[in-house]
């Protein structure tokens, strides 16, 4: 019984103190572009605001589409927060635009069972969703093992990568198996919601690191 009570209650709490930690990280983007703007980072700056703009988009203006938004988020907003992150790894931090392309293809090419096979969306959804995070899981561990291997760990609290790495690593990487056996867990409601916790409350935690990163982090460090 306070599995059914209590959980759906710090589900609508993080929904929105999500918006207003994507709000904060879209303000300290703006407040800190100057220091950006002769680098690759001013991208990061508008690609978070840009997320932000779209997400108060989907709960003002979907209000009253709600079925809409599944497909907003499927075929626009997830897409689009993958590709960039991509670009930002592998043709940046890795230095390796062939990655790029060749993650940009596989992860675009795992759309066409919605078109060929499935008919039901949660499996599209869930296998999309896993092929972009394993191909940002490979990226994200060469971009650990690049950061240790070098002098940068060092000076890891200017480093504007460590914090989205860190807070790509706990979002993505950590909610990988909720997206995996997401039609599963969907047959266990209490285990689900509890995930779906976890998940909404890594978003959050992401966010905070990619605000961390524009307030300590130095662009060219």
């Amino acid at each position: 019984m306070v599995l059914k009570i209590v959980t759906p209650e710090i589900q609508d709490v993080l929904r929105e103190v999500l918006l207003w930690m994507q709000f904060l990280c879209a303000m300290t983007a703006c407040l800190f572009f100057r220091k950006l703007k002769d680098s690759y980072w001013k991208w990061f700056a508008v690609y978070v605001v840009l997320i932000f703009l779209c997400e108060m988009f989907s709960k003002v203006g979907l209000k009253h589409c709600p079925d809409y938004r599944k497909y907003y988020y499927d075929f626009l907003i997830i897409p689009l927060e993958f590709l960039f992150l991509y670009w930002l790894y592998c043709w940046h931090a890795l230095d390796n635009k062939r990655l790029f392309w060749i993650s940009s293809a596989i992860y675009l090419g795992s759309f066409a069972p919605h078109l060929l096979l499935f008919k039901e969306p949660p499996l599209v959804y869930s296998f999309s969703y896993v092929t972009g995070n394993l191909l940002l899981l490979i990226m994200a561990c060469l971009e650990f093992f690049k950061q240790i291997q070098t002098e940068k760990i060092l000076h890891f609290k200017k480093n504007m990568m460590f914090y989205v790495n860190s807070g790509v690593i706990l979002f993505y990487i950590g909610t990988l198996p909720f997206f995996t056996f997401y039609g599963l867990l969907l047959k266990d409601l209490h285990i689900w919601n509890y995930y779906y916790v976890f998940f909404l409350a890594a978003n959050n935690i992401m966010y905070l690191f990619f605000t961390a990163a524009f307030v300590w982090g130095k662009p060219n460090t």
